[in-house]
């Protein structure tokens, strides 16, 4: 069941949503990390990014795991480390 909210945080989450697409997709592409990230930020897999980039899968998992410059890489490391953190327990 989905869970029930106010008019207004839908909203809120409506704006957040619209900063996400904005920022994916305004994002440069100048070198291959921010390839990596960016192709990261459009597919949330790993997998699809090495297959699409044919890069090494380490290489892939490095670039998102170090430190971002930019706000998408920030949050690309955040959202990773968060969804692998049961893996690094």
């Amino acid at each position: 069941m989905t869970k029930l909210m106010t008019l207004e945080r839908a909203k809120n989450e409506i704006i957040k949503l619209q900063n996400y697409v904005t920022l994916v997709e305004s994002y440069p592409v100048d070198t291959v990390e921010q390839e990596i990230i960016k192709e990261y930020a459009i597919t949330n897999s790993i997998g699809k990014v090495t297959e699409k980039l044919k890069i090494d899968r380490e290489f892939v998992t490095n670039v998102i795991k170090s430190r971002g410059n930019d706000e998408l890489h920030k949050l690309m490391r955040s959202g990773y480390m968060y969804k692998t953190r049961s893996n690094r327990r």
